[in-house]
């Protein structure tokens, strides 16, 4: 399968994720991780333990299949891409999740004060993989490859996740992903246009935290982390004196902030904290202790602390009825950001009147 492929597939596919401005998210690299478990000295959670669980049906020959083929990406692209915004979105295998993260993308936008209108929130499914048209006009794009070649090279995909081992595309593996996408400063792509403000939930994603036992808070949580993302998008937050993984740790931590104030907050979701709580600690223990890695997003206990200091942000200021200005917060978040990154040894201090210091940067109103 990968003959078919052009011999720079994998320099053109990364051009091509560079010029779209996409990072693996976390979820992607827990994907990595199981598929080959080297690359990372994390211990296992409960997500990355079903994950591995969930691929025991599948050879080593057949994941070498799925990574070097480009088989992982091609519901991603096709998703990011190709999906419209009149297109009907189901979220989950089954639809299970469509009615809560419809509502809670729809809840975001109100509660936020940024242009949010134009964002999209798009599924994405592993049957993808089960479509010759869908895979050949992916890989065309995304490769240059020639209608004929790509064509042959769908209708192969296609009979290969067409096994028992792939669960008719709804294996989680193929759809183990989530992220936010934003337009702002990109150019147009010849014969689409300017691709559109999304963020992207995979089916995979939403089915291993439901098998243990978090589909309550995940999808809502996992949502606004990468609504959180486009926060910064709007707000020009990304840039900052740090670089590298220092960088990346920085803008995943204030996404997880972002996060917690509005799941906590009465007038966001007002979820219980400590199904929250529970959520944002297994998600924060997927893998990531690369602390050179330049996707680095923050040790488990560091992401833990972002997300407990913007539950204590929220319940400061709700009392008083507000909802911060995401300015406010993200400057409240930088004046904390050194303790939260501080040694583990290290105490988080327990700020004395948030509401106060808020005010202190812009008067109540």
């Amino acid at each position: 399968m990968e003959a078919l492929l052009p011999a720079d597939h994998e320099s053109k596919l990364k051009a091509v994720k560079l010029r779209l401005g996409i990072e693996d998210s976390e979820l992607r690299e827990v994907a990595n991780q199981v598929i080959d478990p080297t690359q990372y000295q994390c211990d296992p959670t409960q997500l990355t333990t079903w994950l591995q669980q969930s691929i025991k049906d599948i050879s080593l020959n057949d994941l070498i299949v799925l990574v070097f083929s480009g088989a992982l990406d091609v519901p991603t692209y096709d998703t990011l891409l190709f999906s419209k915004k009149q297109d009907p979105q189901r979220y989950g295998q089954h639809g299970e999740f469509t009615r809560p993260l419809t509502h809670t993308f729809q809840d975001l936008k109100g509660f936020w004060d940024i242009k949010s209108k134009d964002i999209q929130l798009a599924a994405m499914h592993g049957n993808t993989l089960l479509s010759p048209a869908k895979i050949a006009r992916t890989v065309k794009y995304t490769l240059g490859m020639t209608d004929q070649a790509a064509a042959d090279f769908g209708k192969l995909l296609a009979e290969f996740i067409n096994q028992p081992q792939f669960q008719n595309g709804n294996a989680p593996i193929l759809t183990f992903n989530a992220f936010a996408y934003s337009a702002l400063g990109k150019e147009e792509f010849p014969g689409l246009g300017v691709i559109p403000d999304k963020i992207v939930m995979g089916d995979g994603v939403l089915e291993g935290f439901k098998a243990i036992g978090l589909g309550d808070v995940a999808p809502q949580a996992i949502l606004a982390h990468e609504f959180g993302h486009h926060i910064q998008y709007e707000r020009d937050l990304f840039n900052s004196p740090l670089t590298g993984p220092e960088a990346t740790r920085r803008t995943e931590l204030m996404a997880d902030a972002f996060a917690a104030y509005y799941l906590t907050h009465k007038r966001g979701a007002n979820l219980n904290w400590v199904r929250t709580k529970h959520f944002i600690q297994t998600f924060a223990n997927v893998g990531d202790c690369g602390f050179n890695d330049p996707n680095h997003h923050g040790t488990p206990n560091q992401r833990t602390k972002a997300a407990e200091w913007g539950n204590l942000v929220a319940l400061a200021t709700e009392r008083h009825g507000r909802i911060l200005p995401t300015k406010v917060f993200a400057k409240l978040f930088e004046r904390k950001l050194p303790e939260l990154v501080a040694p583990d040894a290290t105490p988080v201090t327990q700020d004395a009147d948030l509401a106060a210091l808020a005010a202190d940067i812009v008067p109540a109103t």
